[in-house]
């Protein structure tokens, strides 16, 4: 249930700790599967705000490499969104401790009995089943971002499972990771638009979306129709 305290907002600490969220959020939902987990909106807000602070660090990167000209304006980003993560984290810290002390004792790590390894084992069961058929059943391409976002998120949730259990099966292993960058490209073009780039250097980033996203696809009518 920990998350450990964000001491640093360096690209590498900010991704754990979305991680670690992520992590949570599957085990809580394979422990009251099939009822909702239970979600809160200090933990909620942390966690979108960690999102933004992560997006504008890949914006940096892929800037300083392919479009240098553009640097300043991205580190400008940057700043703003660790201004504002530090100003969030400060503020719903102590709630969000109290918040994970209150599910540990609510949602106990079931694997400490004979008992609770059989419930548990029927959780992971069942749900993985859920999520398989979630995602089998996703509507046919072609997707919007938000879809795309969507299915990475049933798929990512189905991966960060094999945290708490060993799985019989999960999607292909590159497969989040394409949409993932699918995403962050997209992201990466609507801040460019919002900056006023240059329309080739558009162009470009919109190119390497579609590109990254058909081998996505590829990938994944393989894997749903093989």
């Amino acid at each position: 249930m920990g998350l450990r305290r964000l001491r640093q907002l360096t690209p590498s600490a900010v991704y754990r700790f979305r991680r670690r969220i992520k992590r949570l959020r599957v085990y809580l939902s394979l422990y009251t599967f099939p009822a909702e987990p239970p979600t809160h909106p200090s933990l909620d807000t942390l966690f979108r705000r960690a999102g933004k602070l992560r997006q504008a660090y890949l914006n940096l990167e892929w800037i300083q490499a392919h479009a240098p000209h553009w640097r300043k304006a991205a580190k400008k980003e940057v700043k703003r969104r660790r201004r504002r993560l530090k100003r969030v984290y400060k503020a719903e810290r102590q709630t969000i401790r109290d918040l994970l002390r209150t599910w540990k004792e609510r949602f106990p790590f079931p694997w400490r009995s004979e008992e609770g390894l059989l419930f548990w084992a029927q959780q992971v069961s069942r749900w993985v089943q859920a999520q398989k058929q979630n995602a089998l059943s996703f509507p046919a391409p072609p997707f919007d971002p938000t879809q795309l976002h969507e299915l990475r998120t049933i798929l990512r949730r189905w991966e960060l499972a094999g945290t708490w259990a060993p799985l019989p099966e999960t999607p292909p292993a590159n497969l989040t990771s394409l949409l993932g960058k699918v995403r962050d490209l997209y992201l990466l073009h609507k801040w460019l638009t919002r900056t006023g780039a240059e329309e080739e250097l558009l162009q470009r980033v919109e190119q390497l979306q579609k590109d990254t996203e058909a081998q996505a696809l590829a990938l994944w009518n393989d894997w749903r129709f093989g």
